[in-house]
């Protein structure tokens, strides 16, 4: 297949690059920026989605893109621009050119952690209080209606924590309390965590399966607690740090009191506290069924 790659000179886009070329695929890599980056033999191009006028005649000639490009901070003019702009610019270029396949990297930040299940699967329900959330979920969530409304066979992926080395801390985790106490916040709770090749092989294989507009959550199998993974980190540190856990009961509880009392703001909102730490499991039946995709742990 010919594939262009969105995002290439990211975390994640470069990986999908990589697992496409070692698959067998012709690789067009669209990178933002004169940032160095060794994607070979892919063909790199550099241009801004948000800006360019020439989409159309980047696009054309490909077999299906995979859209990774995005911003990851939670700022809302930056996320308006690179996020659902140019994801924006990119759906009307691909609905004039014919190219039908559009693989979209969203995340299960999209989900409303607090009215779900204690299973958060593709069934689970999206989130409502967005301006709690903050701009990076509005982005995602606005980016996912742009593919579902065009006429394009849109694939939608949310993927869970992406780790690999360079990316090992994620805010989900906890606090740092000067590099010497680390605090897990519910520690015995699952991390969706999934490594950064394995997300992408799911990526180059939603862009190869042929049934098309579906939408699965990407997330290893392998369970791991924020405890746990903090614990591994700490191992590597010198000095190591004391690694303590506040239970996922007293984080709801001081939520819930926060609230009363009108203060609400800050990692104790209900809807951000539930995003970031509340007990659940993470189920990957469809994506395994739809991509036949093994995990990394497999």
């Amino acid at each position: 297949m010919r594939i262009l790659v969105t995002g290439a000179g990211g975390f994640l886009g470069g990986a999908v690059v990589r697992a496409a070329l070692a698959r067998g695929h012709a690789v067009t890599a669209l990178v933002r920026g004169e940032r160095q980056v060794e994607l070979a033999p892919a063909r790199v191009v550099r241009r801004d989605l948000a800006q360019s006028m020439e989409l159309e005649e980047l696009v054309s000639g490909h077999d299906a893109v995979i859209h990774c490009a995005a911003s990851m901070r939670n700022d809302a003019a930056e996320q308006q621009r690179d996020t659902v702009e140019a994801t924006r610019a990119l759906v009307a270029a691909l609905e004039r050119s014919g190219v039908g396949r559009f693989v979209l990297a969203s995340s299960l930040a999209v989900y409303d952690h607090r009215r779900c299940a204690e299973r958060l699967d593709e069934s689970a329900p999206l989130e409502r209080d967005v301006p709690a959330r903050g701009p990076y979920v509005a982005a995602k969530l606005e980016v996912e209606r742009l593919a579902r409304d065009s006429r394009l066979d849109a694939r939608i992926l949310r993927p869970g924590l992406v780790h690999g080395i360079g990316r090992e801390w994620f805010h989900h985790l906890g606090l740092a309390l000067g590099g010497r106490v680390w605090i897990a916040l519910c520690g015995t709770a699952r991390l969706p965590l999934v490594s950064v090749e394995s997300c992408a092989q799911a990526f180059v294989l939603a862009a190869e399966v042929r049934q098309g507009d579906f939408t699965v959550n990407v997330v290893d199998e392998r369970v791991t607690t924020r405890g746990e993974y903090l614990r591994a980190l700490a191992a590597a540190m010198r000095p190591r740090p004391l690694v303590l856990s506040l239970p996922w009961g007293l984080l709801s509880a001081a939520s819930r009191l926060a609230s009363a009392v009108g203060l609400s703001a800050g990692s104790l909102h209900p809807a951000r506290l539930a995003a970031r730490c509340r007990p659940l499991d993470y189920p990957c039946e469809l994506a395994r069924r739809t991509l036949g995709w093994p995990s990394r742990s497999e």
